[in-house]
């Protein structure tokens, strides 16, 4: 996936509101700004601002039916995020390992400064995977 895409879904999923409409289409399936707006107590003009940065960033879709636009989540895409935000925090900085010769190895407060960075991070991938578990499974 490239960088720059990554960059735009974790820009998006970063708005609690944002994850609250995922969660709700992908529990319920697609929805009209209406029926979502309802769903959150939203207004729709918010619910459509979401919903445009959300569609940006290909996390979900649309497609007119009439006069009913449905909004869908891109299941692929969220597993997409979910890959790259795993792929990112698995690297020798983050586990400990050294990368080369002694100007590579970092002091002991540094290492143990990038452990407690690991630990944070892997707290937040247990969360975002959960939330996305809920998604798929809801």
């Amino acid at each position: 996936m490239d960088a720059q895409i990554a960059a735009e879904m974790f820009k998006a999923l970063s708005v609690p509101s944002r994850m609250r409409i995922l969660m709700l289409l992908k529990s319920e399936g697609p929805l009209p700004v209406k029926s979502i707006a309802e769903g959150l107590e939203m207004t729709a003009p918010a619910v459509s601002q979401h919903l445009k940065v959300l569609r940006h960033a290909g996390l979900v879709r649309a497609e007119r039916q009439g006069y009913w636009m449905p909004y869908e989540v891109d299941a692929e895409a969220l597993s997409d995020s979910c890959g790259m935000l795993i792929r990112m925090c698995a690297c020798p900085a983050c586990d400990g390992r050294e990368r080369g010769g002694d100007d590579a190895r970092g002091s002991e407060s540094e290492t143990s400064a990038l452990l407690r960075r690991r630990e944070a991070l892997l707290g937040e991938l247990q969360r975002i995977e959960g939330e996305l578990e809920e998604l798929r499974g809801a």
